[in-house]
């Protein structure tokens, strides 16, 4: 059995494709690397399942671990931790004492105080050492190693043996593996053994200063880091709590900026680090659609980065159809044993993106922000309609016909296609797991919406087939009103799925927050939602649990059975502002802004269902990534909840 890394007591920083990550006490050990071997580099030594520490730090670039060790240490000692704390800009600051260095009473006498700056392709790390000694001699070394871990491998924890430098001298040390290079340079600081050394003396009120960078490329990646927006639009300023998740969310935002080789100009956020640090459909325009009074610009670059990969086959191997729109993007073949996926590098496993991608165009029509812009891409949106009517329409055969739904038929790919993509994510309440094909209950909410949207848009700009989607529409609702509304003895709701014979899910789950706000639910419908939604059973206090608390398959530390999203719950929060719920959307903002408060004014990607009442702090998830663009993003919705006006 595999465990993927713990993440949630470890710090990061992030600048699109490059990442930083140190362990809870601000180091960037070895986590799970071996020693050096002799002789030749190692290019494919794994170690084995199970082999590594269940964390992980080091310097990544795009789907790459490259440094795995810079272990400092002050003449022979390893500073004792005191803080790490994260500044905005892609910084973090690591605050330690070096308790072996005795001075005239029994306070320690020197500190070192590290600087990480993390910038696209380059990272920086300057130390300070600070000593209220008269004089002390010192010598600061780092011991260094790169391995060239891929994201796969670091996730089942597998971790290649470090490389030999291929090139060294007294400026920079310089390692290579296919296209992708990692320099370390510390001019005049190069010692034997791929360490750097420096010496020197630091006195009262004289630090001894050191620094040094790591570059890091990728000639063969899929992603490059974004151009900086042209501009940004002002946006409130609230105090205290809300105040600081909403600038904590911003930094992490800018800090996942990406943008293809393909299309260089077109930015779009990063699903989130270390996993996802690529483009991704759902991920990409949720986050899109949540930032979209603030930044019309990233709406745009994630259409057009989204519409450059639009399908153009059929092809089950990559779940690839005629304008379908992907689900992920990497620059090779994602493998997961544990997992038993394996997905080719533009894979469109998704039921999802298309609709989505819809619904954003459309939005961003209605807002009038890139008239260029949706203009342009009238041609890709006509393709996603006829892919949307293909899918959804009523000649596609089966139980579900009528609906969208999805089958991996390779055996090899995501066995659930929607957000929920784990593979025991859609269950029955005695626990039994749903057989596909699958039609998600908020995947029709999502075609409803992108049907009418795209409709008013071809209509506005002159561009036939709006009636086509109104009478898919129309259809849709009324399918779903019949199929989807199921009873318990809380009453009516709708289910998450119907499973391949047609029969829907006899229990309550986050999915129906989603279908709040896109039309296919009436005024009584949406109070139902609203309703349950709020009840004990999937309002933990800090946010909705994926699946009711009733269930025999919850648990609290369930990836997609018991667990909390903060974007599913700010999903919900945006519906029902849009259905005019408004209490209840302030209950909810103000769930998730107590569950930031435990995790230092940010969201991350998950947190444990365990509830308000149990726990008087929110509990994470170990595996949790963070930062993730759609939790990031949540902050303006939950801020909008509370009144900020954008």
């Amino acid at each position: 059995m595999t465990v993927q890394p713990a993440l949630h007591r470890q710090h990061c920083s992030v600048a699109a494709p490059t990442q930083l990550w140190l362990d809870d006490d601000g180091r960037l050990a070895s986590g799970g690397a071996g020693p050096l071997r002799n002789g030749a580099p190692e290019t494919s030594g794994e170690a084995g399942p199970g082999s590594g520490s269940g964390w992980f730090t080091g310097l990544l670039h795009g789907d790459t671990r490259m440094l795995c060790r810079a272990e400092v240490r002050v003449n022979g000692m390893e500073p004792e931790p005191a803080t790490v704390e994260a500044a905005p800009g892609g910084v973090l600051h690591v605050r330690g004492l070096v308790r072996g260095i005795a001075g005239p009473t029994e306070d320690p006498a020197v500190e070192l105080f590290q600087t990480w700056t993390v910038t696209p392709g380059v990272v920086r790390h300057a130390l300070a050492l600070s000593t209220s000694l008269e004089n002390v001699e010192v010598e600061i070394e780092i011991r260094l190693a790169a391995d060239f871990t891929d994201m796969a491998g670091i996730r089942l924890s597998r971790f290649r043996e470090p490389f030999r430098p291929y090139s060294a001298d007294d400026s920079a040390l310089r390692w290579r593996d296919g296209g992708r290079s990692l320099t370390v340079a510390a001019p005049g600081n190069i010692a034997a053994g791929e360490r750097l050394l420096w010496r020197g003396t630091a006195g009262r009120g004289r630090p001894f200063e050191a620094e040094w960078q790591a570059v890091l490329a990728d000639s063969e990646d899929a992603v490059v880091a974004a151009r900086p927006p042209a501009s940004r639009r002002h946006r409130a300023s609230p105090a205290g709590a809300l105040g600081l998740l909403l600038d904590n969310s911003l930094d992490e935002l800018a800090g996942l900026r990406l943008a293809t080789r393909k299309l260089p100009d077109a930015s779009f956020l990063a699903a989130g680090a270390p996993w996802y640090f690529t483009l991704f459909g759902r991920d990409s325009l949720w986050a899109a659609r949540m930032l979209l009074p603030l930044d019309a610009g990233i709406a745009a670059g994630t259409l057009q980065a989204l519409a450059a990969f639009q399908g153009t086959r059929d092809d089950p191997a990559a779940a690839e159809e005629p304008g379908k729109i992907l689900h992920e993007l990497r620059s090779k073949e994602l493998v997961l044993e544990s997992q038993r996926l394996h997905l080719p590098p533009v894979y469109f496993g998704a039921v999802d993106s298309t609709p989505l991608w819809l619904c954003l165009l459309g939005e961003l029509g209605r807002a009038g922000l890139d008239d260029a812009a949706v203009r342009s891409l009238l041609p890709n949106a006509e393709r996603a309609a006829q892919w949307l009517l293909a899918a959804g329409g009523a000649g596609s055969g089966g139980a579900n016909a009528g609906f969208l739904s999805y089958q991996d038929v390779t055996g090899h790919g995501l066995s659930n296609q929607g957000w929920k993509d784990s593979g025991d994510a859609l269950q029955f309440r005695n626990g039994r797991q749903a057989d596909g094909p699958i039609a998600l209950s908020e995947v029709q909410g999502y075609a409803y919406q992108a049907a009418l949207e795209t409709a008013e848009l071809f209509d506005a700009y002159g561009e036939p087939g709006g009636q086509a989607l109104r009478d898919f529409a129309a259809a849709l609702q009324q399918n779903f009103r019949e199929r989807f509304w199921v009873e318990d003895d809380a009453g009516l709701f709708p289910a998450m799925a119907l499973d391949g014979h047609g029969a829907p899910l006899d229990v309550p789950g986050s999915n129906m927050g989603h279908l709040l706000g896109t039309g296919i639910l009436n005024a009584a419908e949406a109070r139902l939602v609203a309703d349950r939604l709020l009840s004990p059973e999937l309002f933990s206090g800090y946010g909705i649990h994926t699946i009711s608390r009733r269930a025999d398959g919850f648990w609290p530390f369930s990836y997609h059975c018991g667990s909390i999203w903060s974007h599913d719950t700010a999903v919900a929060i945006r519906g029902l502002l849009a259905e005019g719920f408004l209490p209840e959307a302030r209950a909810l903002a103000e769930g998730l802004l107590a569950a930031a408060g435990s995790f230092g004014g940010r969201l991350p990607e998950l947190f444990a269902g365990i509830p308000a009442d149990e726990s008087g702090r929110a509990v994470p998830y170990p595996a949790s990534c963070h930062p993730q663009a759609w939790s990031s993003a949540s902050a303006v919705v939950i801020a909008q909840a509370l009144g900020v006006d954008f």
